[in-house]
């Protein structure tokens, strides 16, 4: 059982390494929108999951668990939000008025929630309709943030992580 457990360590180590920065690259550009992709990217790691020693038997979501690992999809979602909150405050090259809008800039009052809601960009051309920036807007303004979550990126990814984004996944586990 404990060589399982070295073996097991080691090739979701090498998986880690090897396999999933390349189905990670910039994901904010081709991240999937349909189930359908969503779910083939996803298959990559269910199998590889299915194939270590002793988790035959489990379903994926009991395997993920196991491992300590999340879905591909929920990693895809997080980095979005990540790079949004980079986006918006500047940390990356690029003008933050080019995707998003925020809410704060257009009403001046208050809104519910926090106070850094995205307004989408009326694009007349369908080509943006499943662009990161119009496909993370719902996310972002319906997180339950507080201000102090906003106070600076490592304090955001820490929310970001312990937050339930799971209503915002498009297939169940």
């Amino acid at each position: 059982m404990i060589q399982n457990v070295t073996i097991c360590q080691k090739l979701r180590r090498a998986f880690v390494v090897y396999v999933r920065p390349l189905l990670e690259y910039a994901t904010c550009v081709w991240s999937p929108h349909r189930v359908g992709q969503v779910k083939r990217v996803e298959s990559v790691q269910r199998k590889f999951t299915k194939r270590l020693p002793g988790y035959y038997s489990l379903d994926y979501k009991s395997r993920l668990m196991r491992l300590h690992a999340d879905s591909l999809e929920l990693r895809r979602l997080r980095y979005d939000l990540i790079y949004t909150y980079n986006v918006v405050f500047g940390l990356v090259n690029g003008a933050a008025n080019d995707f998003f809008t925020l809410t704060s800039l257009i009403h001046s009052t208050s809104t519910r929630g926090h106070m850094y809601k995205l307004f989408p960009h009326c694009n007349s051309v369908d080509l943006y309709k499943y662009f990161f920036s119009q496909l993370i807007i719902d996310t972002g303004n319906s997180l339950p943030a507080k201000l102090n979550d906003f106070s600076s990126l490592t304090r955001f990814t820490r929310f970001i992580k312990s937050a339930d984004l799971s209503q915002f996944l498009s297939i169940g586990y």
